[in-house]
């Protein structure tokens, strides 16, 4: 169903439907200030924050998504240590459409949780 959202994770770290909500708004709220951070990082071409940022994301984007998406999110993480900006640059505007998209799929999980806690 889910493209990038791996649901099933989210079983690991909430047990009932009300600790799934939370963790769902949590996520939704943090990737949305993280995405346009990100943006922001870029324009400005802060590297420094780029890195803060994509470190963050690899802290709690790989507990919902996919295998594969989480690894693309380490190595890109892992690899702003050394490659210069516009390299990571160009990686995370690849990445950010699929951040987006996981975003949107979040959403429609945590409308999802909802209607199964009412």
């Amino acid at each position: 169903m889910y493209s990038h959202l791996d649901p099933d994770k989210a079983s690991d770290f909430a047990m009932n439907p009300e600790q799934l909500l939370n963790l769902a708004n949590t996520f939704v709220s943090s990737l949305d200030k993280d995405l346009l951070s990100i943006e922001a990082a870029l324009i400005g071409q802060d590297m420094d924050a780029l890195r803060r940022l994509l470190h963050t994301l690899k802290g709690y984007v790989t507990f919902l998504c996919t295998e594969e998406l989480g690894q693309q999110l380490i190595q890109l993480e892992a690899d702003s240590r050394s490659l210069d900006f516009s390299q990571i640059q160009t990686r995370v505007n690849a990445l950010s459409p699929l951040l987006s998209l996981l975003h949107s799929e979040v959403i429609h999980w945590k409308s999802t949780v909802l209607q199964n806690h009412s």
